[in-house]
């Protein structure tokens, strides 16, 4: 193999096995509703696998003694590096400022989850609107054909 294959494989070695800490692929970061339900199942595996979900079922308060609070700091801060890290940076906006990770996944969650009947009714419209235009491909319009119907089921509508 040439140096230039070498270099080449390398490269094309490391894209393949990015990773961020904790086990989350840069692939799979939160880009919007599109990848929101399979990135918020693989973010609560992540955050389970490092015993931190709990830091985004509920807001645990501050300890009061000073080895525990110690502890809970650090939890904090791993479970919000995750969160970020797990977020492209045009949604980060949105979780930005606060201060606890709970807050933080429920400013996620109430963006991309939202069940008002307006978001239904405008996703329910959307769907009826897609249509395939002149030079678009079969599988670019299952791709929004299928991105829509995810963002109706984020929503609690079964389409079938």
């Amino acid at each position: 193999m040439s140096f230039a294959g070498e270099i080449e494989f390398a490269v094309s070695y490391f894209r393949s096995n990015r990773m961020l800490s904790y086990g989350l692929r840069l692939e799979y970061a939160l880009e919007g509703s599109s990848n929101y339900i399979s990135w918020k199942d693989k973010m609560e595996v992540v955050l389970e696998d490092n015993r931190l979900n709990e830091f985004i079922e509920k807001d645990i308060p501050k300890k009061v003694d000073a080895q525990d609070l110690a502890e809970w700091r650090k939890c904090v801060a791993k479970v919000r590096r995750i969160i970020l890290e797990g977020v492209q940076d045009h949604i980060l906006f949105n979780p930005h400022g606060k201060e606890t990770p709970f807050s933080m996944w429920k400013a996620l969650i109430d963006l991309f989850q939202k069940s008002s009947d307006y978001r239904k009714l405008a996703l329910k419209d959307k769907l009826r609107k897609i249509k395939m235009e002149k030079g678009d491909t079969i599988p670019k319009y299952l791709n929004n054909f299928t991105q829509c119907q995810d963002e109706l089921g984020s929503v609690g509508v079964i389409v079938v």
